[in-house]
């Protein structure tokens, strides 16, 4: 593996129009040449916390800076994974690094036709591999031959360079992290981070293994870029929060609105749900320009 380097991705907004399948290429046409457009994942939850997918356009309301913006973009359909995992190989991982290497084995097991999958490790040094791929051979190679435990906990670097890593991609972008604990090592302010994160629209999902305390810091930061943060209960298993946090990001809703203004600022978003009992979970900002 190798390690990243953050560059200017840029693109709160991307062109975007229309309906879509499934699929990389299908992603992309969710979002075309058509005029410019917030793009906006949403997973929508009931009180119980399962999953709702039957919802229509006009169940959605989103608010930009508090002024009701125009659905322009709306799809239901099954997506696909393109994700950047970093699994957390500090010294105080050493007694779980099998369980985590087989989790993860089992994570690139259960990916399907159009999923990419890109890994990385944090720890003395940070190390990212350049495929960003879904061939279950190349992935299941790396996890083998190039994650082994050693040093402190470098969290917020390793969110920063797994962000770069998307350098040049259009579809939907997740970095999810797997750590016991909040960072230790590192020189990146997590303000730097959350703003690459709103910049380049990037979302953030944090795994925090049993017994773990995530940091409030971090845990704001999944929720403002409509990611999650879940931290694996008493006798619950890895595996099955892979399995979670994926099966969240095939049944999001693919939104977009158009700006209310393209004033260069940072523009909250806020979206709801006409029907009580359901909640969505969604990027909290966007900056309000056209530059890409």
């Amino acid at each position: 593996m190798t390690r990243g380097r953050r560059s200017g991705v840029g693109a709160a907004l991307i062109l975007a129009a229309g309906l879509t399948a499934a699929g990389p290429a299908a992603q992309q046409a969710i979002y075309q040449k058509a005029t410019q457009t917030v793009a906006v994942y949403a997973t929508v939850l009931d009180r119980d916390g399962h999953l709702v997918g039957n919802l229509t356009r006009r169940d959605f309301q989103i608010f930009d800076n508090g002024r009701p913006a125009d659905i322009t973009v709306f799809s239901n359909d099954q997506q696909s994974l393109m994700v950047t995992l970093m699994l957390d190989t500090s010294y105080s991982m050493q007694s779980r690094l099998s369980l985590v290497k087989e989790s993860t084995r089992r994570f690139i097991d259960a990916l399907q036709p159009g999923d990419r999958l890109r890994l990385g490790t944090f720890a003395e040094e940070i190390a990212v591999s350049p495929l960003l791929t879904g061939n279950k051979a190349d992935l299941l190679r790396v996890l083998d031959e190039e994650v082994w435990p050693g040093g402190t906990t470098p969290l917020w670097a390793a969110l920063d360079e797994a962000m770069a890593s998307f350098a040049g991609e259009t579809n939907r972008r997740v970095v999810m992290a797997l750590t016991d604990g909040i960072s230790t090592a590192g020189h990146v302010d997590p303000e730097v981070v959350r703003s690459h994160a709103i910049n380049d629209s990037v979302m953030i999902y944090v795994v925090g293994m049993e017994g773990t305390t995530l940091g409030t810091t971090v845990v704001q930061l999944a929720d403002d870029t409509g990611g999650g943060h879940f931290e694996v209960p008493h006798g619950a298993t890895l595996a099955a929060t892979f399995a979670r946090v994926a099966d969240e990001l095939r049944h999001q809703y693919a939104l977009g609105f158009t700006p209310v203004a393209l004033d260069g600022h940072l523009h909250t978003i806020d979206v709801r749900l006409g029907t009580p009992g359901l909640s969505a979970r969604a990027r909290r900002s966007y900056m309000a320009t056209a530059d890409r």
